[in-house]
């Protein structure tokens, strides 16, 4: 399914929801650090005195140059996201895309 598809689809299913205390989003989360990104970095950057913060950084600016964070996203950044929407405090957001990519997107259009 592509992306342009499943917002579709997210944006229809909040339509199927008027009226309702239901909420449909799509949450767009960008690169993020699981423990496979981890373990690549780690194998590129084999240097044990430097921090791990040192490395990933210094690959964000050399592949991911377009990251206004320089750091991947952390997995629990993804899940207080989908536990703020999920709770009544995001009770307005209804078909809504939420980009979560560390500012890579380089417009809002």
């Amino acid at each position: 399914m592509t992306k342009s598809m499943l917002l579709s689809l997210s944006k229809s299913l909040s339509k199927l929801t008027v009226g309702t205390e239901v909420t449909v989003n799509t949450i767009m989360p960008g690169p993020t650090l699981s423990e496979n990104v981890q373990q690549i970095i780690e194998g590129i950057y084999p240097n044990e005195e430097m921090a791990f913060a040192e490395k990933e950084k210094d690959f964000m600016i050399k592949n991911l140059p377009q990251s206004e964070i320089q750091r991947f996203i952390r997995p629990i950044e993804i899940g207080r996201l989908t536990t703020f929407v999920c709770s009544p405090y995001a009770s307005a957001f209804k078909g809504s895309p939420i980009r979560m990519d560390g500012g890579m997107v380089p417009t809002i259009f």
